[in-house]
C-alpha cells in the first residue's frame, strides 16, 4: 500500500538526490517512465520542506496516462489529495455539449483547488490533466459559484426558490430523473441527480425544513439504503445562463438570424445542446487553467515531445470543426461569427501565463519541470520538429538532470523471464520491489518467487532500510519498473510481472446504479399506439380521461326512497381505447378501461400496423383461438424438451474451491451487481444435478466473459472438460488469450481450434480432448465435426448464441444430452428470448454497464466528407481508433482509398471476408496492436472483436442493415474508459425507406447502455416475427401481438407441466367510492400510467403475495404519503386480488344494492348470507346475489367502511383457497397509510 519507505531509500542514490534539488527551479529531467512517479513525488515532498506550497498541476499526453499517473503516484503519496482535471468529451467548437458527469469533475477540480489556497492547507494536492483539458480555455468565474448545499433537518428552504436556482445551475426539469443534471419536483420531493454523484437523492420537505435525504435508483426508482446526510449540488453545465450572458445572446439574435433558435432559448435561460461551443461569444473572457492554480504551484510536462505534437494536432482539428460547425450556421451575418477566444491553447502560451498567477502578477515561486524518456539535449530539436519554433522554447531556461536510472525489461507475461531476472539481480545483492494492485496477484508473485528458492516478503509498507537479496511484495498501483543501479534497487511492476497493465482504478468500487429486477417498464403509451385488450382484441390508445362515476346511488334520507340523489363524488380514470366501427361510415367505437384493468392492456408488438378489431367482433375470438391452438402445439414439444432435461441426470458440481477463491480475487475490475448474482445462479445450476440450460443476456462488454471464465474453472476443478463454441476465428483468438490469461499460473490447459491452427496443432487439440489432457477447448463449429471426440465434457459454452443455426446446436444437443450449457447473446434471438420468457430455459440478465462505461454517442445522418475526416482526426487526437463498415467488396478499397486523400496522416488497412484467412487474421491482429488508425472493413467486425482503443465507428450505407446488426456493429466501440461515437451515415441522394427510417430512428433512441434487450423487441416489431419460429407462428402473432402470445405460451406451457393455471378472467369491480391517483399526487401522466399499471399487475392473477405491499411502499418512496383516494386504490387492488381468487366476474354496485356473479354456492352457504345479511337474495338460475349495502342514519358508509364491508362479505360466503392475511383488504387503509 506505502512506498514512501522505498522513496526515502532510492534519494540515497546521488544521481536521485541530485534531481530532488532542483525543487525550487525550472529543470528538465531525463529519467524512464516509471521514475516519474517518485521522483515528482519528491520534488513536492522538497518544495514542501522548504516552506513552499506543496502544489503540482501535471500535463500527461492523454488521459488514460493521467490515471495511471494518479494510480502511481499515490502509494509515495499516501496523506495527497489527487485529482483529475478531466477534458471535454467533445471539441470545444464541436455543436455538442460535454456530459454533466465530466462537468461535475472539471468543477469539483476547480473548486478543490480554490478551497486548498483559501484554507492554507499543508498537505499535497495534485491535479492531473491530459492536455487536452490543459489547452482549454475556460470561463473566469467557474471557481467562486457556491454550490447549493441541502442538509437532512435544515431549515429555511422554498421549494420554489430552489427550482429557480437549479435551472439557474443549468439543470434539466423533467418529469422523471434518469440522468445528472435533472431534476424533477413532486408536492414536497425534490429528485434531483448531481453531477458527480452514483446515484440521485430524493429530498423530502416538510414545509420549509429538509425532511429527509435518500440515494434512489435510476431504474427503479425506489430508495436505496444509504444514509445521505447532505447533498451537494454544484453547475451542471460551465456556460450558466446568467443575466449578462443572456443579454449578449438577445443581442446576438440580429447579428446572425440562421442562430436565432438556439439563442433565443439561451437568452430565455434555458440550456440547449451545444451551447457551450458559443461560450467565446457570449461571455467576457475565458481563461487558462494555470488561473485556478493555487500560488506558488509548480507545473510538470510528462513526455514534452508528445504533449507538444498533440498541442498542434488539437489546434488543427478544432479548427476543422469549427469550420464544419460554425461558419455554415453563421451564413447571412454581416461577419463571421468570432469563437478564437476558445481555441486551444500552445503550450508556450500555457507557459508564459502559468508563470503569473493572474494576468500581470508574476509568480516567482512557480516552477516548470519536463520529464522525457530522453535526453532532453535532443528534446528542443524534437519538439521544434514536431510543432514548429513556437515550441522549440518548451526547453528554454531550465537545468537539465539526467538520472542514471533504466527501465525494467518487460517480459510480456513470461513469469519464468521475471523471476530469472530477480534471481539473478537478488544473488548480486539487490533488493527489489514487486507491486501489483491486486491482492490475489502479490500472493501468486510470492509462491512464485518461493518455488524458485529466492526471499520473498509479503509487506504493507516498504521500509527505508532494504535488506540486500530480499524481494518485498507489496500491493501497490505502479505503471512500470525501474532499476537504479548505484544503490542495487529495483522495482518490479504488475506489467512486467504479469505482462498486462495493471487493471485502473477498478479496485475502488464505485457503487453502481445498479439496476434492479423488478423493473416494469410503463407501457409508454403515446396517442395513436397499438394496444391489445385481452377481451376486445387490437385496438387504439386516444387518451387518459378522468370520469366522475355514479356507479352507485347512495340513500342519503332515512326513507329508503325519499332521497336518492346521485353522488358525483367518485372520480375514476381510464384509458380510452377506439376499436374498429361496428357499421361502416361510423366512428370507431370507443372501450374505457378502467386503470384498475390495466393488466389485460398489454402494447401490440408485431410488425406492420395492425387492423383494429370490431368490438363484441367474432374475428378477435377466431384469431385468438388459431393463436391458441398453435400455442399448444409449440407448449407439447418445449415441454417435452424440458421433462426430457428435468429427468436426465447430470453432473453436480462440488462447491467452490480455494483455488476458485484465487481466481476470482484475482479479477482486476470490480464486478457488477448483476454479474455476481449471475454468477451465483450460474454456480447454484452447475452444483444441482439437473443439466443447465442457462441463456445469459448482456449488451456488448458488460461482462459475460468473466462469468465464461468462472463457470469453466469450476467445471475444470471437478475433472470435467469444457468446449466454448465461438462464430468466429478471431473470437477464437481473444477468448484464447482472455481464458489464457486468467488461467495464467493454474495447472489448466487450454486450446485454441479453428482454421488458424496448423493441421499438427489441430491434431495434438483433438488428441488431447480425447484422452482427457486438454481441459479447456476453444473453437468455431469445427469442435462439432465428428472427428472431435471429448473424454469427458461436463460444460458448453456457446458465445453469440444467435449466430448459429439449427443445425449447429442439434450437432450439439448429439455432443451429450446431460452436460450443462451456458449459452451467452447480447441481442437475444426471439426463439430464445421467448423459451426463456417462458421459463423454460432460465435466463440471467447483465444490464449494468461496467464503472466508467458511456453511452455512444450515436448521430444519424447523410454521408458528408467534411464530417467523416473531422471525425477520424478526432479520434486519432485521442490516440484512438476507428472503425468503417462498407459492406460492399467490390468498391471497399476505392472507398479505402478515398478515406486515405481525406485523412493523408491516417494509417489505414482493408479487412473483408474474402481475402485469404491467414491474411485477414493478420490484418485484424496488426490493428489490435495498434498499427493502423483506420479499418475499413465489411460486418466480419460484427461479433466479438473486443478492440479497447477503438471508439469511433462510422457505417456508410447505414439504412442497408438489420437493426440487431446495427446494434452489433454500435458495440464494436465505447468498450474502454473514453467516450464512443458512432455515426449511422446514409446516401443523401437516394430517398430512405420507411422501414430503414424506422431501424435508425430506434438505434438513435436506444443509445443507452444495455438497450440490446429494448432494441431485440423493437427488431422484433419492425421486421415482424417472422424468424420467431417460422413464419406460420409468425402470422399468430402478428393477430394477436407479441405480449400476449407469450402470455399465450406460458399458460399453455404451465397447463402442460401441471401447474394450477390460473386462466384470467374479466372481472368487473365497480364500487361507488373515490379511488383513483389525483394530480397533486402525481401529476405527470405517463407516471400515473406507470403506477396504475404497478397496482394492477400487483393485483393480477400471477402476481406474488405481498406485491401489493412492495407497490405501495414505492408509492410513499417516490411520491411521499398518498392521499385518501390513493388509499382507497390500494384497497380495490386488494379486493380484486380476493375476487379473482373467488373466481368472481362482477362485483358491481346496481342502484342500493351490491350485485356478485358467479355465485354458485351451497344451501349451508345460501342460509348463511342470509343470516349475516338481511335482505340478501341469492337467483341460483343466472348464478347471481344481490346484497343491500349497509346503511347507518340513512347514510351509506365511507370509502374505507365500504371496501372493507365488500371484503368481509367476499371472504364468509366464497371460500378461498389458503387467502394470505398479508393481502387482507380490510388492512389496506392501515397498510398504505402506515408505510
Amino acid at each position: 500500500m506505502n512506498l514512501q519507505g522505498f522513496l526515502t531509500a532510492l534519494s540515497r542514490a546521488e544521481t536521485v538526490d541530485a534531481a530532488l534539488a532542483e525543487a525550487q527551479r525550472n529543470a528538465d529531467f531525463s529519467a524512464p517512465a516509471g521514475l516519474d512517479a517518485p521522483l515528482l513525488a519528491g520534488l513536492l515532498q522538497r518544495r514542501s520542506e522548504a516552506g513552499l506550497p506543496p502544489a503540482l498541476l501535471v500535463i500527461t499526453a492523454t488521459s488514460r496516462e493521467g490515471e495511471s499517473l494518479r494510480a502511481s503516484l499515490a502509494p509515495y503519496l499516501p496523506d495527497a489529495e489527487l485529482i483529475e482535471f478531466p477534458a471535454w468529451e467533445t471539441l470545444p467548437h464541436e455543436r455538442l455539449s460535454p456530459s454533466a458527469e465530466t462537468v461535475g469533475r472539471r468543477l469539483h477540480a476547480l473548486r478543490r483547488m480554490h478551497d486548498w489556497a483559501a484554507d492554507g492547507s499543508r498537505h499535497p494536492l495534485v491535479v492531473v490533466a491530459s492536455v487536452r483539458a490543459a489547452l482549454q480555455p475556460l470561463a473566469d468565474n467557474l471557481a467562486a459559484l457556491d454550490p447549493i448545499e441541502l442538509v437532512a433537518g435544515g431549515r429555511g428552504y422554498d421549494l420554489a426558490d430552489l427550482a429557480v436556482q437549479l435551472v439557474d445551475l443549468a439543470y434539466a426539469r423533467v418529469d422523471m430523473v434518469a440522468r445528472r443534471g435533472e431534476f424533477a419536483l413532486r408536492g414536497g420531493i425534490l429528485d434531483v441527480f448531481p453531477p458527480t454523484a452514483d446515484h440521485p437523492v430524493r429530498v423530502e420537505f416538510f414545509g420549509d425544513e429538509v425532511e429527509e435525504l435518500r440515494a434512489f435508483s435510476v431504474a427503479d426508482q425506489r430508495s436505496l439504503p444509504d444514509v445521505v446526510e447532505r447533498v451537494t449540488l454544484p453547475p451542471s453545465r460551465e456556460l450558466l445562463l446568467t443575466e449578462p450572458v443572456r443579454q449578449r445572446a438577445r443581442e446576438m439574435v440580429h447579428e446572425f438570424p440562421s442562430l436565432a433558435g438556439l439563442l433565443e432559448k439561451v437568452s430565455e435561460g434555458i440550456p440547449v445542446e451545444g451551447m457551450e461551443s458559443l461560450a467565446p461569444a457570449l461571455l467576457e473572457r475565458l481563461v487558462p487553467l494555470s488561473h485556478y492554480l493555487p500560488r506558488g504551484a509548480a507545473i510538470a510536462v510528462l513526455e514534452p515531445e508528445r504533449v507538444a505534437g498533440r498541442a498542434v494536432n488539437l489546434g488543427e482539428t478544432n479548427r476543422e470543426f469549427l469550420a464544419a460547425a460554425w461558419n455554415a450556421a453563421t451564413v447571412g451575418a454581416a461577419a463571421p461569427i468570432d469563437l478564437a477566444a476558445g481555441d486551444f491553447l500552445t503550450v508556450r502560451r500555457l507557459r508564459d501565463a502559468a508563470l503569473f498567477s493572474a494576468p500581470g502578477e508574476p509568480d516567482p515561486q512557480r516552477v516548470w519541470w519536463n520529464f522525457s524518456g530522453f535526453d532532453m539535449g535532443d528534446a528542443a530539436e524534437i519538439v521544434a520538429a514536431a510543432g514548429g519554433e513556437a515550441e522549440a522554447h518548451l526547453t528554454g531556461a531550465s537545468a537539465t538532470v539526467r538520472l542514471a536510472a533504466n527501465a525494467m525489461p518487460s517480459f510480456q507475461g513470461n513469469v519464468a523471464g521475471a523471476v530469472d531476472h530477480a534471481a539473478e539481480r537478488l544473488r548480486d545483492g539487490w533488493a527489489l520491489v514487486v507491486a501489483s494492485a491486486g491482492h490475489g496477484l502479490v500472493e501468486r508473485a510470492r509462491d512464485v518467487l518461493a518455488e524458485a528458492g529466492l526471499a520473498a516478503r509479503l509487506v504493507d509498507a516498504v521500509p527505508a532500510e532494504l535488506e540486500a537479496g530480499v524481494a518485498y511484495l507489496v500491493q501497490a498501483d505502479a505503471a512500470h519498473g525501474y532499476e537504479v543501479p548505484a544503490v542495487k534497487l529495483g522495482l518490479i511492476a504488475e506489467s512486467e510481472f504479469y505482462g498486462r497493465a495493471a487493471g485502473y482504478d477498478a479496485r475502488q468500487g464505485k457503487k453502481l446504479a445498479s439496476r434492479r429486477r423488478n423493473v416494469v417498464d410503463p407501457l409508454q403509451l403515446k396517442a395513436g399506439d397499438f394496444v391489445v385488450h385481452q377481451t376486445h382484441g387490437i385496438g387504439k390508445f386516444i387518451e387518459m380521461v378522468q370520469r366522475e362515476v355514479a356507479t352507485g346511488a347512495r340513500p342519503t334520507g332515512p326513507s329508503r326512497t325519499a332521497g336518492i340523489q346521485q353522488q358525483p363524488t367518485a372520480v375514476r380514470e381510464y384509458l380510452v381505447i377506439e376499436y374498429a366501427p361496428s357499421k361502416r361510415g361510423h366512428a370507431g367505437d370507443r372501450l374505457f378501461v378502467p386503470t384498475d384493468q390495466l393488466d389485460l392492456l398489454s402494447r401490440y408488438v408485431g410488425g406492420e400496423a395492425p387492423s383494429l378489431s370490431k368490438m363484441g367482433g367474432s374475428d378477435w375470438a377466431q384469431a385468438k383461438g388459431r393463436a391458441r391452438k398453435a400455442v399448444r402445439d409449440i407448449a407439447v414439444s418445449l415441454v417435452k424438451l424440458y421433462s426430457a432435461r428435468m429427468a436426465s441426470k447430470g453432473h453436480a458440481f462440488g462447491p467452490d474451491t480455494p483455488w476458485q477463491h484465487e481466481l476470482e480475487e484475482a479479477f482486476p475490475f470490480t464486478e457488477t451487481p448483476d454479474q455476481v448474482q449471475t454468477i451465483d445462479e450460474v454456480k447454484a445450476d452447475m452444483e444441482r444435478s439437473i443439466p443447465m440450460d442457462r441463456l445469459l443476456a448482456g449488451d456488448v462488454g458488460f461482462g459475460k466473459t468473466e462469468v465464461a471464465v468462472r463457470a469453466a474453472f469450476k467445471a475444470i476443478q471437478d475433472g470435467k472438460q469444457v468446449a466454448m463454441l465461438v462464430p468466429t476465428t478471431l473470437l477464437v483468438k481473444q477468448h484464447f488469450e482472455t481464458f489464457s490469461e486468467r488461467f495464467a499460473g493454474f495447472p489448466v490447459h487450454v486450446r485454441a481450434l479453428s482454421r488458424f491452427q496448423t493441421d499438427k496443432e489441430a491434431r495434438e487439440t483433438i488428441a488431447g480432448l480425447a484422452d482427457g489432457t486438454v481441459d479447456l477447448v476453444i473453437g468455431t463449429h469445427r469442435i462439432l465435426t465428428e472427428t472431435v471426440k471429448f473424454k469427458d465434457v461436463g460444460l458448453v459454452i456457446i458465445d453469440e448464441e444467435q449466430r448459429f443455426g439449427v443445425e449447429h446446436k442439434d450437432a450439439l444437443k448429439k455432443l451429450k444430452t446431460n452436460v450443462d450449457i451456458l449459452a451467452m447473446s447480447a441481442t437475444p434471438i426471439p426463439r430464445s428470448l421467448e423459451m426463456a420468457v417462458t421459463g423454460i430455459r432460465e435466463m440471467s440478465t447483465l444490464a449494468t454497464p461496467p464503472e466508467d462505461r458511456h453511452p455512444i454517442l450515436t448521430f444519424v445522418g447523410p454521408y458528408s466528407e467534411q464530417q467523416v475526416g473531422a471525425a477520424i482526426r478526432r479520434e486519432m487526437l485521442r490516440e484512438g481508433q476507428v472503425f468503417f463498415v462498407h459492406n460492399r467488396v467490390s468498391s471497399i478499397n476505392r472507398v479505402a482509398a478515398q478515406l486515405a486523400e481525406l485523412v493523408p496522416e491516417a494509417r489505414i488497412a482493408v479487412a473483408h471476408g474474402q481475402l485469404n484467412e491467414h491474411v485477414l487474421e493478420q490484418i485484424v491482429v496488426d490493428f489490435w496492436e495498434r498499427k493502423f488508425d483506420v479499418l475499413v472493413s465489411t460486418t466480419i467486425i460484427e461479433t466479438g472483436l473486443d478492440i479497447s482503443n477503438a471508439n469511433t465507428i462510422i457505417i456508410d450505407r447505414a439504412d442497408k442493415y438489420g437493426l440487431s446488426q446495427l446494434h452489433q456493429l454500435r458495440g464494436r466501440v465505447g468498450r474502454g474508459r473514453e467516450r464512443a461515437y458512432a455515426y449511422f451515415l446514409y446516401d443523401p441522394a437516394k430517398p430512405l425507406s420507411e422501414t430503414a427510417h424506422d431501424r435508425l430512428s430506434t438505434i438513435a433512441a436506444n443509445n443507452e447502455l444495455g438497450s440490446g434487450m429494448q432494441v431485440a423487441l423493437k427488431d422484433l416489431e419492425i421486421r415482424g416475427a417472422g424468424n420467431l419460429l417460422g413464419a406460420e407462428q409468425a402470422g399468430h402473432i402478428a393477430g394477436v401481438g407479441f405480449d400476449l402470445y407469450l402470455r399465450m405460451i406460458g399458460e399453455a406451457v404451465s397447463a402442460f407441466r401441471g401447474d394450477v393455471a390460473t386462466g384470467q378472467t374479466e372481472l368487473r369491480l365497480e364500487l361507488p367510492v373515490d379511488a383513483h391517483i389525483p394530480e397533486d399526487y402525481v401529476d405527470s401522466e405517463r407516471l400515473r400510467l406507470e403506477a396504475y399499471q404497478k397496482l394492477s399487475a400487483a393485483s393480477g392473477p400471477a402476481a406474488k403475495d405481498g406485491q401489493i405491499d412492495q407497490v405501495v411502499d414505492e408509492l410513499v418512496d417516490r411520491y411521499g404519503e398518498p392521499p385518501e383516494q390513493v388509499k382507497h386504490l390500494v384497497a380495490i387492488s386488494r379486493l380484486r386480488r380476493e375476487a379473482q381468487r373467488a373466481g368472481l366476474s362482477d362485483v358491481i354496485a346496481t342502484g342500493s344494492k351490491l350485485r356478485i356473479a358467479p355465485a354458485n354456492i351451497p344451501d349451508s352457504r345460501r342460509v348463511r348470507l342470509e343470516r349475516m345479511y338481511p335482505g340478501a337474495k341469492h337467483f341460483a338460475q343466472n348464478d347471481v346475489i344481490l346484497v343491500p349495502f349497509p346503511v347507518t342514519n340513512g347514510e351509506l358508509p365511507s370509502d374505507a367502511d365500504l371496501i372493507d364491508w365488500v371484503s368481509r362479505l367476499i371472504i364468509a360466503i366464497f371460500p378461498i383457497p389458503e387467502a394470505p392475511a398479508a393481502d387482507a383488504p380490510g388492512q389496506a387503509s392501515a397498510a398504505a397509510s402506515g408505510s
